[in-house]
């Protein structure tokens, strides 16, 4: 009778598990504990994240030297461009050209303003004026003088005392004398004039040229505003076209107070005093009864 030995159920041999060797457990068999472990190790292995490579800064293209120069010799000549500009601007002598009338300035990059021009009239007379390096030429002003004091040249304002306590009653050149007038210059007086007319500035005061009494005062016809002071011994002066009146009838004066200022009132071309001198009622020649008082008209 044949006898076979079977070997006990208990000690078949297990193959090792997918992806384990027997050399990993040397001695041993793995248990189920450690199959366990091993396949929670590998499943970790396989989800742990590669380690990053390290990255490499990107290498920078560099920046030719020419361009760097440009831009700023760009930026520096910019600065100088406005730099300039504002000292042209601020500086006259700069803006201008020494030459007569309107510059003309040539603009950068060719090109340059239209000329202008300044038409002045053939009578008119320039002065000159500096002005930092440049001329301008100044227009005269122009100022007219009254008819009646036009060729007359102005006689010193401080009045003039006569011998006899007698003074000038005003200062200024003879415009119109004593005598006939054939030529009426203005509408309304006759043909013979009765006083000196003396030309001055309105508003130059008039001296009483004696002392007296203010025997009238105020508005008479082609006189204007006028004033008659009787001077004693039968002698009246009178003063006539005045601006204003400063004395009141009655009024007691002496040589040298201030009686009215100088106007146009009346029959009157311009400002001027027309001066009067009466002897018993009846005018006499002006220049000629000062002058034997030492006082000389005009």
């Amino acid at each position: 009778m044949l006898q076979t030995s079977i070997p006990p159920t208990g000690s078949r041999k297990r193959r090792p598990a997918s992806g384990l060797h027997s050399h990993d457990y040397p001695g041993h068999m793995p248990t189920r504990r450690s199959l366990r472990e091993s396949e929670r190790r590998n499943a970790r292995r396989a989800d742990a994240p590669w380690p990053p490579a390290h990255a490499t800064p990107a290498l920078r293209k560099p920046r030719p030297l020419g361009t760097s120069l440009r831009n700023r010799l760009a930026v520096v000549g910019a600065m100088v461009a406005v730099g300039g500009m504002a000292v042209t601007t601020s500086i006259p002598a700069l803006a201008l050209t020494q030459s007569v009338g309107f510059a003309t300035v040539a603009e950068e990059g060719g090109g340059s303003a239209p000329a202008q021009s300044l038409a002045v009239g053939a009578d008119a007379t320039a002065t000159p004026v500096e002005r930092d390096g440049f001329t301008v030429k100044e227009a005269p002003k122009v100022i007219s003088a009254p008819s009646d004091v036009a060729g007359y040249s102005a006689a010193p304002l401080t009045a003039a005392r006569g011998g006899e306590g007698w003074l000038l009653p005003v200062a200024g050149p003879i415009s119109d004398p004593f005598g006939p007038r054939p030529d009426k210059p203005v509408p309304g007086v006759g043909d013979f004039h009765e006083g000196t007319d003396i030309a001055a500035a309105c508003g130059q005061p008039v001296s009483a040229a004696a002392g007296g009494t203010v025997a009238s005062a105020g508005w008479n016809g082609t006189y204007g505003n006028w004033i008659l002071i009787d001077n004693g011994d039968g002698i009246q002066t009178g003063y006539a076209h005045n601006s204003s009146i400063l004395v009141g009838e009655g009024q007691t004066v002496t040589a040298g107070d201030v009686i009215a200022e100088v106007g146009s009132t009346g029959a009157s071309s311009g400002c001027h005093l027309h001066f009067e001198v009466r002897t018993g009622g009846t005018q006499v020649d002006p220049q000629a009864f000062m002058n034997e008082r030492g006082v000389s008209l005009g």
